[in-house]
């Protein structure tokens, strides 16, 4: 093997690389070739049903910065713009789902199932987790730069995404669990919105006896539709929308705790603000697939910063665990130049990378110089695979080719090879 290219998200550009590009020993050998970000067509990376519906349109053109899509939506409300297209995916099922869920606040049924429910303990609750996110806001959105560890300050206590204790005992969260469930979206979303809507409907389903049949409904998606988007069986979405939090978080500690991570990490993993149950019980059911100690994993994981860090993660491992599962098993799982890899029975070192295009620019020509080193010091590293769940340009493809490194684009994909 010659080199050893990494495609790396902006999330993980560390500051001193990115003072290093202006090298000009280094720039004469790429820059007159580089590919540039741009423009691309939204409808090369998004089926037709995204592309529009009833409360929004994408517009024709998305940014790509080189590694991810930036997509245009007129909704209702005004253009939003979102990053990636899995978070697409996921704010056209929530467009729906608050749209059918305002519908509800407004029937004579939601109107006397509050009022049976009782007025005062429903504010009660509604003033605890109408905002479960507290200072989410002021954190860096989109995952796009790497501010280092998360301090302990914001650390300790259920995710940013849970209800409050009260909600529990008053049944709001798990009726919110399964009505989210039906409306195909997450209970534990940022957009806080829809966990607006979400809390009032399930108080007045938990307290006041409504009873919601989705079925013949006209909601986008339906049950099981977000746990599709991100990629998860059968059996482990059972999970996550039949058991709490609490009941995620004991499953999820028996299983790192069995692979050999210590207490400490495991619980830092656990209550990390960011992680959403659902992130936990993803990232970690990928892990117990792999079945090796995940250690490496998880210590650079707990330095997310932003939910969109969290769904980084969950993918890297995702594409891991596919990858241990349909290509060769993995024996261990490493850090190797600030990226999570993995080195396969067979020597080949496994490069994971979440992105929806990537190009061959400055950012990924720098990497390979930097694996290129490595290999020379690694001689147990037989070959390289890059896996991704996106798709990669032609001319990186060519490079790839070029280098003797294999890749696998779509990895997530049943359909792909």
């Amino acid at each position: 093997m010659k080199h050893i290219l990494v495609l790396l998200t902006p999330v993980f550009c560390s500051t001193a690389l990115l003072a290093q590009t202006d090298d000009p020993a280094f720039l004469a050998k790429f820059e007159t070739s580089f590919e540039s970000a741009g423009n691309v067509p939204a409808k090369d990376f998004l089926p037709a049903k995204l592309l529009t519906g009833r409360l929004h349109t994408v517009r024709p053109l998305a940014f790509n910065d080189g590694l991810r899509n930036t997509y245009y939506v007129e909704t209702p409300s005004g253009v939003q713009e979102i990053t990636t297209t899995p978070a697409l995916a996921e704010f056209v099922l929530e467009l729906s789902a608050i749209d059918y869920l305002r519908g509800v606040s407004k029937t004579d049924a939601f109107n006397k199932a509050l009022v049976n429910a009782g007025k005062a303990k429903v504010e009660s609750a509604g003033k605890l987790i109408a905002d479960p996110f507290g200072t989410i806001k002021n954190v860096p959105a989109g995952a796009s730069r790497f501010f280092g560890r998360v301090g302990e300050g914001l650390k300790g206590g259920a995710s940013k995404t849970e209800d409050s204790g009260l909600a529990g005992l008053l049944g709001v969260t798990k009726a919110k669990s399964k009505l989210a469930a039906q409306l195909g979206v997450s209970p534990y979303s940022t957009n806080q919105e829809l966990q607006r809507e979400l809390t009032s409907v399930a108080q007045a389903m938990a307290g006041g006896g409504l009873v919601m049949d989705l079925a013949t409904s006209a909601v986008s998606g339906g049950a099981g539709t977000a746990l599709t988007v991100v990629g998860v069986n059968q059996t482990l979405s059972d999970t996550l929308v039949n058991s709490t939090p609490d009941d995620l978080r004991l499953l999820n500690r028996k299983k790192l705790l069995a692979l050999g991570v210590n207490r400490g990490l495991t619980d830092e993993f656990l209550m990390h603000p960011w992680f959403s149950p659902w992130h936990e019980t993803i990232t970690t059911d990928a892990l117990n697939t792999i079945g090796v100690n995940p250690t490496a994993f998880l210590t650079d994981a707990v330095q997310a910063l932003t939910t969109e860090d969290a769904f980084y993660f969950q993918r890297v491992a995702q594409i891991l665990a596919k990858y241990h599962t349909t290509a060769g098993p993995l024996a261990a799982i490493r850090f190797d130049n600030g990226l999570i890899t993995a080195l396969a029975k067979d020597g080949t070192l496994v490069v994971p990378v979440s992105l929806d295009y990537a190009q061959w620019g400055e950012r990924t020509a720098r990497r390979a110089e930097e694996f290129g080193a490595l290999d020379k010091a690694r001689a147990q590293i037989t070959g390289l695979a890059v896996w991704t769940d996106g798709r990669l340009s032609d001319r990186l493809c060519a490079e790839l080719k070029a280098r003797g490194i294999a890749w696998r684009m779509n990895a997530l994909d049943s359909t792909a090879r």
